[in-house]
């Protein structure tokens, strides 16, 4: 079985127009969904101008293990908020 998380690192290292493949395919299974067009192509933006920054070396990013600590911690705090 492969964890959600190697499966993100995995998603995110797909080149741009395999994205939108994969999104259009997930699209499709969820069906009964509305698709907002402007909101479509404002993500299709915020994807070409993420991977851009990406391939520049400009992205500030954060390793897994630092992502999932985040995780982790939001986990916690809403545990012991009683939200989750």
């Amino acid at each position: 079985m492969v964890m959600p998380a190697d499966l993100f690192r995995q998603v995110m290292q797909l080149p741009e127009d395999e994205l939108r493949r994969l999104r259009s395919i997930i699209d499709e299974r969820l069906g009964d969904e509305q698709v907002d067009a402007d909101a479509t192509e404002a993500w299709d933006a915020e994807i070409a101008r993420r991977s851009a920054e990406v391939d520049a070396g400009t992205a500030e990013t954060v390793s897994l293990e630092e992502f999932d600590a985040f995780l982790e911690e939001r986990r916690r705090r809403r545990a012991a908020a009683g939200n989750g």
